[in-house]
Parts: structure tokens; C-alpha cells; sequence
């Protein structure tokens, strides 16, 4: 179980865990102690919060329905600024609260903590990336908005401009597929117009345990090419497989004409990917 410290040491004389202490009684020795209000008070109850907080995200026998007062109460605890900055930092064995819970499987811990965070840090985001990568959550990774290809900077004024839809991915990694076989299916937004614009489209996703970045570009030669590669921190890998290209109507629900065909490209013969970096 991952044990709490503080930004720069370890905690000491922490209280108990929350497991053993009822939580209106949790509820009110914080409350007591943010009333007291002095500098001593004040980092004994930041230690408390992240005692707490660690007990959220990682202890064995934790309750999911406790989570929300708990975190309530913690909140209440300290101010917005600092709540949100001791769930951003890397106190719990090198990582965040919020990693903790991803990789424990605990979505109404991580429901419960995010929810006090206006905006995450660069950090945090990073944190977020490597726990989503670790537990192969596409969904999670997608609804928390972490792919950040290179090329994201340059779209960003396209993006607010024309008020497109973000990008989907779906990854399916059952019914039958082997170790480390995936299907990813990406639909690129308004591909042509941004392709166009800023001459570099791409999409990150999550699937067997790395983050890929699918890239769609045009060089200075003026031929299209596609790529497929790795993001930090992924590990090195060697991919066998198809990419396909589907053409789609541009009026919904209806099918693509039959004169319009797939594009296939093989990766059978694709060396060695490092994440680039």
C-alpha cells in the first residue's frame, strides 16, 4: 500500500486511518482544528487531509460510499488554492491522490477528489497520462482531455474559430484478440480542413498499456503521409498490424458513395518505435 508523506518529508504521528474512525467524527476533528487556526494547526491539519486522502485512494478496505463526505470534509479543511494543490503534488509514494485512484480502480474516489480541481496542472496531467496508460483506460484518458500531440498547439485557434467537436476513440481489446492486440477507431473531426490549415493532424490514444499518437501530415514535398508512433512514457515497441482509412458522407446517418474506397496500409515489416522526446 502506498504510504503518505509530505511535499518534502514524511508524515509524522499521523492520525489513524479513516477505516477506524467514524467519518462524523473525522468530519468534526477537522473542522476543529481549521477553527484553531495557527501555523502548527495548519500543517498538522494539511497532514491530516493527506492521511485521509491516502486512505481514500489506497486503503484495502475502503468503502466507496464513504468517499464523498471524507473528501468533502477534507475540503472544508483547508483553503480551495491548498486542497487543490495537495492533490496535484506527488506525496503519495511519488504520485498523486488522483493516480492512486485510477490505478486502484476507484472512480468515486477519483469523482470525489477532481471535482475540487478547476484545472489541472502540467504535472498532474502527467501523473494522469501514465495512470491511464498503465491501466489501458482509453475512455478515462479521453473524457480527461490528456492528448496533447504536437500538433494540438496549432489547432487550438482552429478549434475555438470553428467550434468543432473534439475527435473520438474507441479501443477494443477482448472478443477474442490476443495479448496485446488492440483494434483502435479513430474519428478525426473536420480532418481535411485542419489538415489543410496546419498541415499536421493527430491523435493520441491508450491502448495495450502505451499512449500512441496517430499523425496525418503533409511535408514540404506536398505529399501526404501517415505515422504512427509512441509518447512518453510509453515503453519501446514493435507493432504488427493494418491501418485503414474509411471514407465517410459528409451528410450523417447516410453511407459514403461506392465509388469511395478504404485505404490500407500494412505494418508488418515496422521497426522498432522509441517514444520520441
Amino acid at each position: 500500500m502506498p504510504e503518505p508523506c509530505s511535499d518534502s518529508k514524511s508524515v509524522t504521528n499521523a492520525p489513524p486511518s479513516y477505516t477506524t474512525t467514524s467519518t462524523s467524527a473525522l468530519v468534526d476533528s477537522l473542522q476543529l482544528e481549521h477553527k484553531r487556526f495557527s501555523p502548527l494547526q495548519s500543517r498538522q491539519t494539511r497532514n491530516t487531509v493527506l492521511t485521509c486522502i491516502r486512505d481514500i485512494v489506497s486503503a484495502p478496505d475502503f468503502t466507496p460510499s464513504s468517499a464523498i463526505p471524507i473528501v468533502d470534509a477534507c475540503a472544508a479543511a483547508l483553503s480551495a488554492t491548498k486542497f487543490s494543490d495537495l492533490l496535484q503534488t506527488p506525496n503519495i509514494e511519488g504520485h498523486t491522490a488522483l493516480y492512486w485512484a485510477i490505478v486502484n480502480e476507484r472512480p468515486e474516489a477519483f469523482s470525489a477528489l477532481s471535482k475540487f480541481i478547476p484545472k489541472f496542472s502540467s504535472a498532474c496531467s502527467s501523473d494522469l497520462r501514465l495512470a491511464c496508460m498503465s491501466t489501458s483506460d482509453q475512455a478515462l484518458f479521453s473524457q480527461l482531455n490528456l492528448g496533447n500531440p504536437s500538433s494540438s498547439a496549432k489547432e487550438e485557434p482552429l478549434r475555438r474559430s470553428s467550434g468543432f467537436l473534439p475527435d473520438e476513440v474507441q479501443v477494443e481489446s477482448e472478443d477474442g484478440l490476443g495479448t496485446n492486440q488492440f483494434i483502435a477507431r479513430l474519428r478525426i473531426r473536420k480532418f481535411q480542413k485542419r489538415l489543410l490549415i496546419t498541415g499536421d493532424v493527430g491523435v493520441e490514444f491508450v491502448a495495450g498499456g502505451r499512449i500512441w499518437l496517430f499523425r496525418s501530415f503533409v511535408k514540404r514535398d506536398g505529399k501526404w503521409y501517415i505515422g504512427l508512433s509512441l509518447a512518453k512514457p510509453s515503453l519501446p515497441a514493435r507493432p504488427g498490424g493494418i491501418i485503414v482509412i474509411k471514407p465517410h458522407s459528409r451528410t450523417p446517418g447516410s453511407a459514403a458513395p461506392s465509388s469511395w474506397h478504404d485505404l490500407t496500409f500494412s505494418l508488418h515489416h515496422c521497426n522498432t518505435l522509441v517514444p520520441a522526446g
